[in-house]
């Protein structure tokens, strides 16, 4: 829109400086001068405006005379008040402005005054540089200026800007310079009483200027940056020649503007006559394309459907006028998909994509979709418009011929295209985020055999049935396929260790040599299985390919029905470790498991107060095995769950025993893994445990480690604070070696911190250790816990420890950990 076109309510200031008709003529300029406005809106009551007092108005008034200046405002003011509707555009204003000589007007809506507009307002409102920059002061139509001498009084120079209408004159001085003075400047003496005086000593000089060669947006552009009225335009020889002011830029305007309007309704003329033609053309495309269209308003309600559509959905028109596209919703996109659509549309004004929708005969149908929104000329959005095909048929070929392109079709499992593309994928995956993979490569023991004696169709039959229970078996996001003839492939992504693949690779082992029948004869066959895992058996994908291939026909060599690692050293590696999880599952059903205790004493008597609970395995062939090795095997295999219950069992049916026979009256502590407490239920197991052997809570205590502590994602803290609840003693074991955050241990609802051996091995000799070890008694002194040091060895230890407030340890300088019988007889020898 032209800025001359714009209403008026847009440009008018909201700020209008007012007065009552009693209000003083000197007290009306006095206000005028220190808002820095032209004019004053003279209100008999709130909302009734009388009149108007303008600088204009100002050069009336006698300077000489005292008593005019106390004159009320009433009696020189301009009445009646011109008012102006609030929808009236700019350049009708000006019209207004121009018949009835006056630059400043109120302006109305519904019946009451919203703002004022001068001429002033309508030079500063945007969108005018383009006419301003086209044209030259010296092209414009202004009078010449009139100079007087700095020498002659005021009121010749008042008379002359009354007669001649003028709003400045120019003030000349002996060495050339001029001065200026304006209305503005007039009103100022009103309000001070100014007599008559010489030009020069109240004029403004220097007076600021430009060359006349200047273009009116430069000329605007130093009234603005000087904040000024008025400009003086000097010719080549640097007289003055024009004084201009907002009048001047005005008309220049105007003039443009005409111009434009000549030529826009010219252009509208010839655009209505084209618009004629292509409505037509449109019309006769709309109702014969083949694609579906659909035309609602701004609110999605459909307006206008095309033959096209109806065909494709079933709809009659007359159905779907009123309604919106939802009609036709199948249910099969998500709502993040239509806000994701919606956002596009409100952001780009267009989306286009692929959407399942429904027939009204309930069929489902793939179309490809474009819709575009139609906005006016502010950007409100009047009507959307939708344009979509039938792509159902072209779809389903498309996605069979992929399918069959990367399947078999036998299994339906990834081909050997598709597979290679999935491994590359996951080494590039394992290498950006740093992970591991393995890739298990299966062929098939005697599978040839099968296929000779009972025929193919019992070969498909029974490869059927492997794919079908590889699926079965792996993880889920693993990929299964087959290669060809009796080779399988199996990418277990983004595993651990060795042993998780190991375990996987003897279950499918266990899978294919299950008893099969096949054409209704029962049939046993094995696999061989080759191992390679990401990265270090390969960088890249054929690389590992290969090197599981290798690994495969080692297994063959091996007598069949086994799995090799590429890697020599990591198969003996998995090997033994799968050796020892099976051993471990028989261990705990064979009583091979034994609760050892290690007494906790008071460290100023060596009185036994306590004792930790502490798993022992003797393995028949291998004797006794360190927990170091037999643990971490079962919290991978999550045998750790039956066998941390088993411990408290036991623990609490020992503690039980000593208590009946009067010998203990401490705790016993208990380790709990990580896994206890984030997959089982350890809440109720100890309660249970507690119950069964009818133990007060006092009797246990629970030791976590302090990396379980302090990880908050996981919901430790939450179980923590259900056993509490349950009146269990909880510590913290190994305090010191992990992420120790005091604020996170200051919330844990523990009583007690271990101190670790490794702090306490040298502290009789290492200034770091002991300093470290004073430190945690000082911070568990501070939070009110007690202290356990563990590892107490040597003589030197236990006083430093006892010195410095720590009051109880276990160590070998008191018992190593010792079977059930033995502590027992410990807790004999104490004097009751």
């Amino acid at each position: 829109m032209s800025p001359l076109m714009q209403p008026i309510e847009q440009i008018a200031s909201t700020d209008i400086l007012s007065c009552t008709p009693e209000t003083l003529i000197h007290e009306a300029a006095s206000l005028m001068v220190q808002s820095g406005c032209g004019s004053i809106v003279v209100f008999a009551a709130p909302g009734q405006a009388v009149g108007i007092w303008t600088e204009t108005d100002a050069l009336a008034v006698d300077l000489e005379d005292a008593a005019a200046r106390c004159r009320p405002i009433s009696q020189v003011m301009s009445q009646p008040v011109v008012t102006l509707a609030h929808h009236l555009s700019v350049h009708d204003v000006l019209g207004q402005f121009r018949s009835k000589g006056i630059r400043h007007a109120l302006v109305e809506k519904e019946g009451a005054i919203v703002g004022l507009v001068s001429l002033s307002d309508v030079v500063l409102c945007q969108g005018t540089e383009a006419f301003l920059g086209l044209k030259r002061l010296d092209g414009i139509l202004a009078p010449p200026a009139v100079i007087l001498q700095a020498d002659d009084n005021l009121s010749a120079a008042l008379s002359s800007m009354r007669e001649q209408q003028l709003t400045a004159v120019g003030v000349q001085f002996a060495d050339g310079s001029y001065g200026i003075l304006t209305q503005r400047d007039v009103v100022g003496m009103v309000a001070a009483g100014q007599g008559d005086v010489e030009l020069g000593s109240i004029c403004t000089r220097p007076v600021i200027g430009v060359a006349s060669s200047s273009s009116l947006l430069q000329a605007r552009r130093v009234i603005l940056q000087h904040q000024i009225r008025h400009l003086a335009v000097f010719d080549a020889e640097h007289k003055l020649v024009h004084i201009i002011g907002f009048r001047e830029i005005i008309q220049s305007i105007e003039h443009e503007f005409l111009l434009e309007l000549h030529g826009a309704l010219r252009e509208r003329d010839e655009a209505l006559l084209q618009s004629r033609q292509s409505l037509l053309l449109a019309d006769k495309v709309f109702e014969a394309t083949m694609e579906g269209i659909v035309i609602t308003d701004g609110n999605g309600f459909i307006q206008s459907v095309n033959p096209a559509f109806s065909r494709i959905t079933g709809y009659a028109r007359e159905e779907a006028i009123g309604k919106t596209p939802a009609l036709l919703k199948s249910g099969k996109q998500s709502p993040e998909f239509y806000e994701y659509l919606w956002r596009c549309l409100r952001h780009d004004g267009f989306w286009q994509g692929e959407v399942v929708n429904r027939r009204k005969n309930g069929l489902l149908y793939t179309e490809h979709l474009s819709i575009t929104a139609i906005r006016d000329e502010l950007g409100e959005c009047l009507h959307y418009v939708a344009v979509f095909s039938d792509i159902t048929q072209r779809k389903q070929a498309e996605e069979r011929l992929h399918f069959l392109a990367n399947h078999d079709a036998l299994t339906g499992l990834p081909n050997r295209t598709l597979f290679i593309e999935k491994l590359q994928s996951a080494v590039e995956q394992a290498r950006q985020f740093d992970r591991r993979f393995a890739l298990l490569f299966i062929d098939l023991d005697r599978f040839k055999m099968v296929n000779d004696t009972l025929g193919h169709h019992a070969g498909d039959e029974l490869l059927m049935r492997i794919a079908s229970e590889l699926q079965r078996i792996v993880p889920n996001l693993s990929t299964v396929s087959r290669l060809s003839g009796d080779e399988f492939t199996v990418l277990l992504e983004n595993v651990v260790t060795v042993q998780q693949v190991a375990s996987r690779a003897q279950s499918i082992l266990d899978a294919i040599s299950a008893e099969s029948t096949v054409a209704g004869q029962g049939v046993f066959i094995s696999a061989s299985i080759g191992i390679s895992m990401f990265p270090e058996d390969g960088a890249m994908a054929d690389a590992l390919l290969v090197n599981a291939d290798t690994a495969m026909y080692r297994a063959k060599e091996r007598g069949k029905n086994n799995f090799q690692f590429y890697t020599a050293d990591m198969n003996a590696r998995a090997i033994e470790r799968l050796k020892m999880e099976y051993s471990l599952h028989r261990a705990l059903a064979q009583d091979e498991l034994d609760v050892w205790y290690q007494p906790k004493v008071e460290l100023a008597s060596g009185r036994i107060i306590g004792a930790e609970a502490l798993l022992r395995w003797h393995h028949p062939d291998m004797g006794l095995i360190s927990p170091g090795q037999f643990i971490p095997i079962a919290e991978e295999s999550s045998l750790i769950t039956s066998m941390g219950d088993w411990v408290l069992d036991t623990t609490c049916a020992a503690i039980r025993r000593w208590r009946d026979a009067g010998l203990l009256q401490g705790r016993i502590a208990v380790n709990v893994s990580g896994r206890q407490l984030k997959y089982s239920s350890i809440v109720d197991s100890v309660a249970q445990a507690l119950e069964r052997h009818g133990l007060p809570s006092s009797a246990l205590e629970l030791e976590i480690t302090e990396s379980v502590a302090m990880d908050e994602d996981s919901g430790m803290v939450e179980v923590l604070h259900r056993l509490q609840a349950l009146g269990i003693y909880l510590s913290i074991d190994d305090f010191g070696t992990g992420y120790s955050s005091l604020s996170y241990l200051k919330r844990l609802p523990v009583r007690g911190l271990k101190i670790d051996q490794s702090f306490i091995m040298d502290l009789h000799q290492d200034r770091d250790d002991a300093a470290i070890t004073q430190a945690i008694i000082s911070i568990a002194r501070s939070l009110g816990l007690e202290l356990v040091a563990e590892g107490v060895e040597l003589e030197e230890q236990r006083r430093f420890l006892l010195e410095q407030g720590c009051d109880c340890g276990q160590g070998y300088l008191f018992s190593r950990p010792v079977p059930a019988a033995e502590f027992e007889a410990l807790l004999r020898q104490q004097p009751r």
